[in-house]
């Protein structure tokens, strides 16, 4: 609560001539804060007259020559004083304006969500000079429309103070929150080799998991439906999608995947790979096959190492929880193709450490 000091309004009167009534003349206008007291009193009158108080027309309670009163609620008003002498005159009426200056009310806005990389656009209202809190990340802390260029994702508060150093000095403050979504990633699948018409299902994954509820794949070629996160494909040629995934606060992302034809189905084994290298699981590369049988890695024991009917499972050189000394191994692998022709491979794979 704010106190201020009763400042006294003085209304200097013509002094009462022999057979005449004193005028009360107001010193006017005169400016307040809400909440503040103010004592209005007409000097130098007589002491057998009575005074009728007004403001905005109101009769006040004084009936001497001061009146007192407290402003608050903010507006102008009209304040009015007459002198009535005890012979029954009354004098001239006398009147003023006070001002009476609301308290400052700083508005920071509504709460902000914006998408990771974006710009947070505050909106500051009130009379007065403005500084945000913290000034981190605005463009400019001293003004109503500061933008907000945050480079992380979470919830940061500015709190939004205002000053008025000419009549009132009530503090202004308000606080708005700003959010910063995840960054939105979205993951189109790897890259693909299939035969003509080979189908195909895509699956767009959302990578941070911000909540993708709309997908858009382009071009629409071949694609079962571009509006769905695992369309599926049937296509003659090579060919890239892109794909677009929406958020429900409108952030987006997007990926692309190639799929290439090939013209016979195949099963693929590299010549050699690198546990804990960059190679480092050794998987078979079924092409235009419908049916995985199986892939099997044997030692040169004949011993079986590794297998599997499940091409996204591969090979990481272990064998019993041991690792496989550097060397060579034999593979074997066979699938149906989708021609319905069974399709059986086998290979040498060097091991090496």
């Amino acid at each position: 609560m704010f106190r201020y000091i009763v400042k006294h309004i003085i209304l200097p009167a013509i002094l009462l001539l022999t057979g005449m009534v004193s005028h009360a003349q107001v010193a006017m206008p005169d400016t307040v804060c809400i909440g503040m007291s103010r004592i209005y009193r007409v000097e130098g009158s007589s002491s057998l007259s009575t005074y009728t108080w007004k403001i905005d027309g109101t009769a006040q309670a004084s009936s001497t020559n001061q009146m007192g009163t407290t402003w608050n609620t903010a507006g102008v008003y009209l304040v009015t004083v007459v002198e009535h002498s005890p012979d029954g005159c009354d004098g001239d009426m006398r009147s003023g304006l006070v001002y009476v200056q609301p308290k400052l009310q700083a508005d920071a806005g509504d709460d902000i969500t914006v998408c990771f990389g974006e710009p947070a656009q505050l909106q500051g209202t009130g009379s007065g000079s403005f500084t945000w809190s913290p000034s981190t990340y605005l463009s400019n802390p001293n003004i109503a429309n500061p933008v907000a260029s945050i480079p992380v994702s979470g919830s940061f508060s500015y709190i939004l103070n205002i000053a008025n150093p000419n009549i009132c000095q009530f503090p202004g403050a308000d606080t708005v929150v700003v959010t910063i979504l995840p960054r939105a990633q979205v993951f189109a699948g790897n890259d693909a080799i299939i035969t003509s018409n080979q189908p195909l299902q895509l699956q767009a994954q959302d990578v941070n998991g911000t909540g993708f509820t709309h997908y858009t794949w382009s071009p629409p070629n071949g694609l079962s439906n571009s509006s769905v996160s695992d369309p599926v494909v049937h296509i003659d040629h090579d060919i890239t999608y892109t794909v677009l995934a929406t958020t429900a606060e409108g952030c987006t992302a997007t990926d692309q995947v190639t799929i290439k034809i090939s013209k016979v189905a195949e099963i693929y084994v590299p010549t050699a790979f690198m546990p804990a290298g960059i190679n480092n699981v050794l998987h078979a590369i079924p092409i235009g096959i419908k049916e995985f049988r199986y892939f099997a890695i044997y030692n040169r024991y004949g011993e079986l190492v590794f297998k599997t009917s499940n091409p996204k499972e591969g090979w990481d050189g272990q064998y019993k929880g041991q690792s496989q000394n550097a060397g060579g191994f034999i593979w074997m692998a066979e699938g149906v193709a989708y021609d319905g022709r069974v399709i059986t491979r086998k290979g040498n794979v060097v091991l090496i450490r």
